[in-house]
């Protein structure tokens, strides 16, 4: 009997912290934005499947959903501040992260980064942590592996 490998998690709670005092709250959101993102993606087996054709392995996915998730955080802020009205989901990193891809994948990224942008939302709703509102507190689950690993 073969056992089934487990995949590792590629994604870390200290991509999204150099220091204590940025293991805040927005920063804990964005985490779980990435892997949320990564799991979306990896569900759609067939975008997944296109996906690592094109050469967009573990690895790769992994830093793309992390850096894709790092860069709305200044869209949020400036939501929370009522500078805009509505949080994008642009296409532009996903073609600047994965440019071999293509206009189709990059579509079908982004109609995933947009259902996985809206589910965060919708688990964030019924969440006592309250990321977004207390943005700035320090989120102890990053110094707690039962809420990431």
């Amino acid at each position: 009997m073969i056992k089934k490998q487990t995949r590792r998690n590629l994604i870390l709670p200290s991509h999204f912290f150099a220091s204590d005092e940025e293991k805040t709250k927005l920063n804990w959101f964005l985490f779980e934005f990435a892997r949320e993102l990564e799991n979306f993606i990896r569900n759609k087996t067939v975008l997944r499947k296109a996906l690592l054709r094109k050469g967009v392995d573990d690895k790769v996915l992994a830093g793309f959903c992390i850096h894709y998730s790092q860069t709305m955080k200044q869209q949020v802020l400036d939501k929370v501040a009522g500078r805009i009205s509505i949080v994008r989901i642009g296409y532009e990193e996903i073609e600047a992260c994965l440019p071999q891809i293509g206009d189709v994948l990059v579509d079908n990224i982004l109609t995933v980064a947009a259902k996985a942008w809206d589910w965060q939302l919708s688990l964030c709703s019924e969440c006592p942590t309250r990321c977004i509102s207390e943005k700035e507190q320090i989120a102890s689950m990053f110094d707690d592996q039962f809420y990431w690993n």
